[in-house]
């Protein structure tokens, strides 16, 4: 990885990646058969495309950052089918993201799915994924992490979010911050707002990807979206898909249940190699347990599973 100052170009993995094959509007009847007409099109992807030393610094830093890993083919449909969701969000047309056939497909990108194996093990699940055009004069987002534990204690397992650039970054729009290690300070999820869009001590601002770029991020990285002017003609594409490690239960994304059954259904699993994305006995609904942790959460809540001071 290469920081100068507070720009920082990372490149710590390159590989050579194949289309998925051209796509059309999502109709969710005929949505199974492309996906096996993707599948046949597309060429195995080189194995252990992650070194030791990127597992190291992933684990050590909080991020790992893929520039152009993305084809540029499959990025140009990713682009195209965005915006139709901005189109049919303004139309008050709320349809599942894994709805559409290209960004459905991207939350089994093989490349990225050999990759997170090595990072967080065989099997983990998806978290949600979001999709989102960002316009000139957007307000960014201040300091927080997104790591989904009720409540805040630890951070055993891993939860990662991968952050898709699929028009780069330039400068313009909005420049990711990041600040290395604090993955694992413990803090509530928006506990470090005040400092808003601030440098803070050691942090790094990356402003500069080719399109179709990549950042995986451990989901409890301090991080944040800072303004910047520009953009007019060329607004952020940007896609975010989150991803939790198998070995203890996470809160649910709304409507987990109805996502995941989609995805199996049109075969996201990519002939079953997947379909552990997309498994809901993995989460559990937090709501159902707000009421009595509020009731609960008083004094030391470690004295509490002792039974002491109940």
């Amino acid at each position: 990885m290469y920081c100068c100052g507070m720009r920082c170009r990372s490149i710590l993995i390159s590989a050579e990646l194949q289309a998925e094959g051209p796509g059309t509007q999502p109709q969710a009847h005929a949505f199974r058969r492309k996906v096996h007409a993707l599948l046949e099109s597309t060429e195995t992807v080189t194995e252990d495309t992650v070194s030791d030393a990127d597992q190291e610094f992933f684990h050590r830093e909080g991020y790992l950052i893929l520039p152009g890993l993305i084809d540029a083919d499959y990025n140009a449909r990713l682009i195209t089918e965005l915006d139709e969701l901005i189109e049919h969000r303004q139309a008050k047309d709320h349809r599942m993201i894994v709805s559409y056939e290209q960004m459905g497909l991207l939350t089994s990108h093989p490349p990225v799915m050999q990759r997170l194996q090595a990072l967080m093990g065989p099997r983990f699940a998806m978290h949600h994924i979001h999709s989102a055009r960002h316009e000139a004069g957007n307000g960014g987002v201040n300091w927080h992490q997104d790591y989904e534990q009720y409540p805040q204690t630890n951070r055993s397992h891993i939860m990662v979010h991968v952050f898709y650039y699929l028009n780069g970054l330039n400068g313009t729009v909005g420049d990711l911050l990041v600040l290395p290690r604090s993955q694992n300070i413990v803090v509530p999820n928006g506990g470090m707002g005040l400092f808003g869009t601030q440098d803070l001590p050691g942090s790094l601002v990356v402003d500069d990807l080719p399109p179709g770029s990549a950042i995986i991020v451990h989901s409890a990285l301090w991080h944040a979206r800072r303004p910047k002017d520009g953009g007019e003609d060329l607004p952020r594409h940007f896609i975010d898909i989150s991803y939790c490690q198998h070995g203890v239960l996470w809160p649910a994304y709304p409507g987990i249940g109805e996502i995941n059954a989609h995805a199996i259904e049109v075969g996201l699993g990519r002939d079953g190699a997947y379909d552990f994305l997309y498994d809901s006995d993995q989460f559990f609904e937090r709501r159902e347990l707000d009421e009595a942790f509020k009731e609960r959460n008083q004094g030391s809540i470690a004295l509490q599973m002792k039974g002491v001071g109940v």
